[in-house]
């Protein structure tokens, strides 16, 4: 044989251990004759005698002792492999529950939930989303929850955060908006939207957090005179003449709308927050979210 059967090795690294070829028997759940018989393979393959015969069992020659620290190397990885198998078997079955604003429920879980899904399509994901605020507490009951916001775990005992992508928040208006006329890489600055309808998500949005603290340090006080509590109600109200809106940058813009850019610039990042320690299956999906950043698929499209 080219390379040893991995069992050979396993073999002798109890024979080894134990001295005897009888109590390795024992312990392999083998009969003396078979463990014989892979010792006697064993030794063919290295062409030279692995151990020594005594009273007592058998004591390992020199070259015996090197195959042995080998061969260790091989019960070692053999019994890693075990390990992880029993760790993939844990996650055939189970659930995971997040909890999300809109804009990481829309534009980053609902594709990595596509790619968990086909590798473990046995694993019951749930997401509920609403805003940051409410995310932001049900952290407690969630295996993760995702807010918009730079979250600062070590105000929270037991807390841990990771950041997921850092973007902008853009205006959105209708085509036919007086300030869509300008071109799409010009920004809009705020102290232009006096006396401009807005309309506004809810309180506790974490988008409408970032802009009206964007409108205090500019020293300006927004009307509010339209609330929305999702996205999608802003985008229609916005269609529909109501006002500009404000959107995440990752937020595609259908073709009756468009976005500009904010001076100054509001930043807008996507966070994750659980409670540790973490299950198993939300670990995995943290190792997707990561797997997909780092591939490039969060990119902010231009």
């Amino acid at each position: 044989m080219a390379r040893p059967d991995p069992q050979l090795l396993v073999t002798w690294t109890v024979v080894a251990r134990m001295g005897s070829i009888n109590a390795a028997a024992d312990a392999l759940g083998l009969t003396q004759p078979a463990v014989s018989n892979q010792l006697r393979r064993l030794q063919e393959w290295l062409g030279e005698p692995l151990y020594r015969r005594h009273g007592r069992g058998v004591t390992p020659t020199a070259v015996g002792k090197r195959l042995l620290r080998v061969a260790l190397q091989i019960e070692t990885a053999l019994a890693d492999a075990e390990t992880l198998q029993s760790d993939v078997r844990g996650l055939i079955q189970g659930s995971l529950l997040l909890v999300a604003s809109q804009t990481n429920a829309e534009f980053l879980l609902l594709r990595a939930m596509a790619v968990f899904q086909k590798r473990y399509p046995m694993i019951t994901v749930r997401l509920q989303s609403g805003n940051s605020e409410e995310a932001r507490r049900r952290v407690d009951v969630a295996d993760l929850a995702f807010v918009e916001d730079v979250v600062r775990p070590e105000k929270t005992p037991g807390l841990m955060a990771g950041t997921l992508i850092e973007t902008d928040i853009r205006i959105l208006l209708s085509v036919d908006h007086p300030l869509a006329k300008r071109g799409p890489d010009t920004p809009v600055a705020l102290n232009e939207l006096g006396g401009i309808s807005v309309v506004w998500r809810e309180p506790g949005s974490g988008t409408r957090d970032r802009v009206e603290a964007a409108f205090r340090q500019a020293g300006l006080e927004p009307e509010i005179r339209y609330e929305f509590s999702a996205g999608a109600a802003v985008r229609e109200a916005v269609r529909c003449g109501l006002g500009v809106g404000f959107v995440s940058a990752l937020s595609p813009t259908p073709p009756d709308l468009c976005t500009r850019p904010l001076a100054p610039r509001i930043v807008q990042t996507l966070s994750v927050i659980y409670q540790g320690p973490l299950s198993r299956p939300g670990e995995e999906f943290l190792a997707v979210l990561e797997e997909m950043r780092q591939g490039g698929a969060f990119a902010v499209p231009s």
